[in-house]
C-alpha cells in the first residue's frame, strides 16, 4: 500500500470509528431503553435491565465492537486477496484510531466542562461508561481499556481473516518468481 492509500485508509477508518461510536450511542441511549416499553411492567427485573444506563453503555460498546470487527475482517480478507496485507500498516492505523479516541478524554478534568463540552464527553465516551460507573474504574483508564479491548479485537479479526483467506488460497504465500506459468512450484537450487 503506497503512502497516499495508507493515509486515506487510516483517515477513513478513523471517520468510520467515530461514526460507529455515534451509532452505538444512539443504540445504547435511545433504542435500548425503548425496548423497556415493549416489556410488560410485571417483568420488573427485565424492565430495569433495559433502562439501566450501564447496560445501555455496554450495548453501545458492543455495537462499536461488532461493526468495526466486521469491517476489519473484511479489510484483512480484501487486502490478502490484493496482496497488500500489512500488519504494520494496520497497527499504525489502530494506534491512530486509539489516539483520536483517547486523547480528548485526558483533558476532561483539566477544565470545567459546561454546555457543549459536557455534551461532547457524555456522548463521545458513553460506550465506555459501563467501565467507569459500573466497574468503578478511573475515567481515563476506562476509556483506554474500553477502546484498547476493541482495537485488540480488531487486530485479531484482521489477522484471522488473513490467515483464513491464505489457508483457502495457499498460492498467495508462494513467491511469484518461483511459480511457473502452469502454476507448478519450481525448485530453485
Amino acid at each position: 500500500m503506497d503512502s497516499l492509500k495508507f493515509l486515506l485508509y487510516t483517515l477513513a477508518r478513523i471517520g468510520i470509528m467515530l461514526a460507529v461510536s455515534l451509532f452505538g450511542v444512539v443504540c445504547g441511549k435511545i433504542f435500548f431503553p425503548i425496548i423497556a416499553s415493549l416489556v410488560p411492567q410485571s417483568w420488573g427485573i427485565l424492565n430495569g435491565f433495559f433502562t439501566n444506563p450501564n447496560w445501555g453503555s455496554f450495548t453501545a460498546w458492543l455495537v462499536m465492537l461488532a461493526f468495526l470487527a466486521v469491517l476489519f475482517y473484511d479489510d484483512g480478507k480484501r487486502q490478502a486477496a490484493y496482496e497488500s496485507w500489512s500488519s504494520v500498516n494496520v497497527t499504525i492505523t489502530l494506534l491512530m484510531m486509539m489516539l483520536v479516541y483517547f486523547v480528548p478524554a485526558i483533558f476532561r478534568d483539566s477544565f470545567d466542562t459546561e454546555g457543549k463540552g459536557k455534551v461532547f464527553y457524555e456522548f463521545a465516551y458513553f460506550p465506555c461508561r459501563w467501565l467507569y460507573e459500573g466497574a468503578g474504574l478511573e475515567y481515563t483508564l476506562s476509556v483506554a481499556l474500553g477502546g484498547g479491548i476493541i482495537l485488540v479485537c480488531l487486530f485479531a479479526m484482521y489477522t484471522l481473516s488473513f490467515k483464513m483467506y491464505v489457508k483457502k488460497h495457499p498460492v498467495l504465500l508462494k513467491r511469484p518468481e518461483a511459480v511457473t506459468a502452469d502454476g507448478e512450484q519450481q525448485d530453485n537450487e
